[in-house]
């Protein structure tokens, strides 16, 4: 399959984590929660042909729920010295890639501020360019957990950080059908060599845990505007109580009841941030996510978000992204 190389390079800052989730563009993010504090984020995202490489920076602990498309695979990675996150469940080692297959969905658990890297692209075009390089396809399963040797492991590394530098010296450089057809080469090769490596495998219970998680999650997602009770969620999900409980601590770090409130904290508060406010009510908001106690609701409010309802709701919009001047403070970030 022909390659294009027209694609320019971009380095961009956030403050919203639905636009920050928006830029990822390998998966989608369908939900996030936060922990209290003002959130800011940097991704570099650079492609190539067939192939997109982003490299980005997230300042706060986070719980997040991510899907990638049926057709679309690749590799995630982690770099610096910030504690790894858990993912389906896994708490990830240095020096470890997670395949990204089609369809996947999945929960990352960061604790703190966290450098991350991917690579995606079609599946049809790994599967040529796979053939291409080294005569056969490679198995791409989603979920499965990559160890490369460490020489294997250095070397992707390196060719991911000689891109963005590249884009740092030279912005541009990428729009030369030339330097765009070597940096697709060799970070094709980079992916291929990677998939070929060592796999710790998911077992198949822990798979079948991460799915039920998700079935419930769609529950809370369906039935937003009812009344939300564990033991319907439960029946909904098929399991009993103390499963659903144990389930959400191993996936999500929280129980079930915290996560509902974590839910319905952050979709009042994107309403708000989103909501005309001068004819908009903070109550109007509330009772159209099924909140009906408005002092406890407005108490738990600052308490994640340090500022009122109310307070949310008069914020000026305004631009909540913004080009990075120097693509190099993404690795200089700290928490």
């Amino acid at each position: 399959m022909d390659s294009h190389h027209s694609t320019p390079s971009s380095s961009v800052s956030f403050v919203d984590p639905d636009q920050y989730h928006a830029a990822i563009r390998g998966g989608d993010h369908l939900l996030s929660f936060l922990e209290r504090g003002e959130f800011r984020a940097e991704v570099t995202t650079i492609e190539v042909g067939r192939v997109m490489l982003q490299r980005g920076y997230e300042n706060l602990p986070r719980l997040s729920s991510t899907g990638m498309p049926p057709n679309k695979i690749g590799i995630l990675g982690w770099f610096g010295d910030s504690e790894l996150p858990i993912v389906r469940g896994v708490q990830m080692r240095r020096g470890d890639w997670m395949t990204l297959g089609p369809g996947m969905q999945s929960h990352h658990r960061s604790p703190g501020p966290i450098h991350f890297v991917t690579l995606t692209l079609d599946a049809d075009n790994l599967a040529q360019a796979a053939v291409d390089m080294v005569g056969h396809e490679v198995p791409v399963v989603a979920g499965q957990v990559l160890r490369p040797p460490e020489h294997l492991s250095a070397w992707v590394l390196s060719v991911i950080e000689a891109g963005i530098h590249a884009t740092e010296t030279a912005p541009g450089i990428f729009t030369s059908p030339q330097a765009a057809a070597a940096l697709e080469h060799a970070l094709l090769r980079s992916l291929i060599m990677s998939l070929e490596g060592e796999v710790r495998k998911e077992n198949i219970p822990h798979c079948r845990r991460s799915i039920m998680v998700k079935r419930f999650e769609e529950a809370v997602e369906a039935n937003f505007d009812n009344p939300l009770l564990i033991p319907d969620l439960c029946r909904i999900v098929g399991v009993s109580g103390r499963t659903l409980r144990t389930l959400c601590q191993e996936q999500l770090g929280v129980s079930p009841q915290r996560f509902l409130a974590l839910r319905r904290l952050h979709l009042a508060r994107r309403a708000l941030l989103h909501a005309d406010q001068h004819s908009a009510t903070v109550t109007e908001i509330a009772t159209s996510l099924g909140v009906w106690e408005m002092g406890r609701f407005a108490a738990a409010y600052k308490s994640q978000f340090g500022e009122s309802p109310s307070a949310t709701l008069r914020r000026p919009s305004g631009i909540l992204t913004q080009p990075v001047s120097d693509p190099r403070k993404i690795l200089a970030r700290s928490a």
